[in-house]
């Protein structure tokens, strides 16, 4: 017996001393799993980024009224106003007795006043509205009722400076000036180039939203931990949302005139700083799926818990039942 267990325990001893075999190295296929994860996730961000650029273009181009925003405030920063003033001297210097010196001395004092600002503004707006014209339709700028405001402060500019002129006879001689010229052709090209960039987006984004697919769907089939993996995307897809926002806030904040950006550069922050709640629309289906995935872990884990519990239990059970 003694020797028995004396050789038992040699054996134990033995088994306890032998040096254990070393771990064989990853295989190949495991670090292809891993590499190609590695591109399949790095397509994942770039078809987000793709799809929602894409998104953001398309709710802008189908935005009319935030379009001819941006545009007006370009125009409207030395493009049509200096037009509009020139015609305005043109057309006071055609007046009898009034020199071009005079005419512009007048028009530039009245530069600043509200009710010629609020004139030049009504005739900007006519000029970008006729710019949207739609093809086969004839782009008209009225000017008519504008000028009844301009007209006696003009009267009283000249007045002041000792220049007696008609009002009848000067607001024939605007309506004699040169008009601001718009071609037909020039306002169905404004029209045309957004519908051009619309059906681009358009097509951005179905392609964006494809290779989304098939870059989540791979990414989840590499993973060995799938719903894990379902999470981390739908995080990225949260957090890329997210931040979009947020850059397109702070580039509309950057390009406003009265953050310190030129005033042609205020069609700019006008468009950044529009449809923004597409980000966050997609921001809150990213993190629906998320909070999904991980209720379904959470879930799972109780149901793991309370099935390990009630094993234990029903073993303690049985093992009383048989001390019985």
């Amino acid at each position: 017996m003694g020797g028995g267990r004396y050789f038992v325990g040699r054996i134990r001893f033995s088994a306890m001393h032998r040096p254990m075999p070393a771990r064989n190295p990853t295989p190949w296929r495991t670090s292809a799993r891993r590499g190609t994860l590695s591109v399949v996730l790095w397509a994942f961000g770039l078809a987000t980024t793709l799809l929602l650029v894409g998104l953001w273009g398309r709710a802008v181009t189908n935005d009319q009224p935030t379009v001819q925003a941006s545009a007006r405030s370009v125009v409207n920063a030395d493009v049509a106003t200096d037009r509009i003033y020139a015609w305005m001297e043109e057309g006071v210097a055609a007046s009898a007795d009034v020199d071009a010196a005079t005419a512009e001395e007048v028009v530039v004092a009245l530069r600043e006043h509200p009710e010629v600002e609020a004139a030049v503004g009504s005739m900007v707006d006519q000029f970008v509205g006729a710019l949207f014209t739609p093809e086969g339709e004839v782009a008209t700028v009225d000017l008519a009722d504008s000028l009844d405001a301009v007209v006696p402060l003009v009267v009283s500019g000249l007045a002041a400076r000792d220049v007696t002129v008609d009002v009848t006879s000067l607001i024939a001689a605007l309506e004699d000036a040169e008009t601001i010229a718009l071609e037909t052709g020039e306002a169905a090209s404004v029209v045309r180039v957004v519908e051009d960039v619309r059906s681009l987006l358009s097509l951005i984004v179905v392609l964006a939203a494809t290779a989304l697919l098939l870059a989540g769907s791979s990414a989840v089939w590499l993973s060995e931990d799938r719903l894990a993996m379902v999470r981390k995307l739908a995080t990225r897809l949260l957090m890329s949302a997210l931040s979009f926002a947020i850059l397109f806030r702070v580039g509309s904040w950057v390009l406003d005139p009265r953050g310190g950006g030129s005033p042609i550069a205020s069609g700019g922050s006008i468009l950044l700083g529009s449809n923004g709640d597409v980000f966050l629309s997609v921001a809150l289906v990213a993190a629906g799926i998320s909070g999904g995935v991980v209720w379904l872990v959470w879930r799972r884990t109780n149901r793991r818990r309370n099935e390990g519990c009630g094993t234990v239990e029903s073993d303690a059970d049985t093992r009383e039942l048989v001390r019985t």
